[in-house]
């Protein structure tokens, strides 16, 4: 468990402060406030996160099935959690994202030792599929407090009574939400982008032994992949890479381009970089 949650607080810190994310906050931004709530976020509910750990560790050894997990409850607990002592601050969509993976992540060390990520692929696929309705209802009335999901969710036409009448679970209730909040797709039907990014992490931190570098590295795939934002293939190889990095980021910026909502799937793909480096050491 304490390893999983190293790996999580290592990658919210990488995925938020690392420098320089063209179009994203990052820790020399002159763009955005305050940083530090994606941190916080996570830490006021970090008790449910080791739950997660707990859990994933349970269904790995058969002591606990799938559909008795109560995700929907947790993230749901997670949200109101956070938003009991931050209020407005928080940032629900790593609540979204990263108690899943945080499960998805102890049961496949769990079961296998080492980070496998076909397992993950597989286990985070069944986890919000073998969820249920309960499920969703509970992360339905978690969002509904926010003025900017209530919203959202009438758009969408996701309602309580719609939820129950379709018997949708966590899958169903991710898919649809990621029509107006792309990067949720990347735990559903995109999940071969956050594949892509863990590649790309593993492999410039082998290049440049840089956690930094690679993780701007990551977030520089997955801006292209899911918003087809092109780069020069060279860009993290030139000279002055830190300088044409601030030059973007000023560009896209002075285009009114702004990708904070790609750092939760970031945060998701780092935790799995973290833990597939750690056992690559290893081997």
């Amino acid at each position: 468990m304490f390893k999983v949650i190293q790996y999580l607080i290592e990658a919210i810190d990488l995925s938020v402060y690392s420098y320089i994310k063209p179009g994203a906050l990052h820790r020399y931004s002159l763009y955005d406030g305050d940083l530090h709530k994606y941190v916080k976020t996570v830490t006021t509910s970090l008790s449910l996160y080791a739950q997660a750990c707990s859990l994933g560790e349970s269904v790995a050894k058969g002591t606990l099935g799938m559909p008795s997990t109560n995700l929907g409850k947790l993230i749901s607990q997670a949200i109101s959690t956070s938003l009991s002592k931050l209020t407005s601050n928080t940032v629900v969509e790593l609540h979204l994202m990263l108690i899943p993976t945080t499960l998805t992540i102890s049961y496949v060390l769990a079961n296998e030792r080492a980070m496998n990520l076909n397992t993950f692929r597989k286990i985070i696929t069944s986890i919000l599929t073998y969820s249920d309705v309960k499920d969703a209802v509970e992360v339905y009335s978690a969002l509904k407090k926010l003025d900017r999901y209530e919203r959202l969710l009438v758009e969408l036409g996701i309602s309580e009574g719609v939820i129950r009448t379709n018997s949708m679970n966590l899958r169903s209730i991710y898919m649809t939400l990621c029509r107006k909040i792309t990067p949720l797709s990347m735990l559903v039907d995109k999940l071969n982008v956050t594949i892509g990014m863990v590649s790309r992490f593993i492999k410039k931190y082998d290049e440049t032994y840089d956690y930094n570098l690679a993780t701007i590295a990551s977030y520089i795939y997955g801006l292209e992949t899911l918003y087809n934002i092109s780069f020069k293939s060279d860009l993290l190889k030139e000279r002055n890479t830190m300088n044409e990095l601030y030059r973007l980021d000023k560009e896209l910026r002075g285009k009114g381009y702004n990708f904070n909502e790609l750092i939760p799937a970031l945060c998701v793909s780092t935790t799995l970089s973290l833990s597939s480096l750690d056992y690559l050491s290893k081997s």
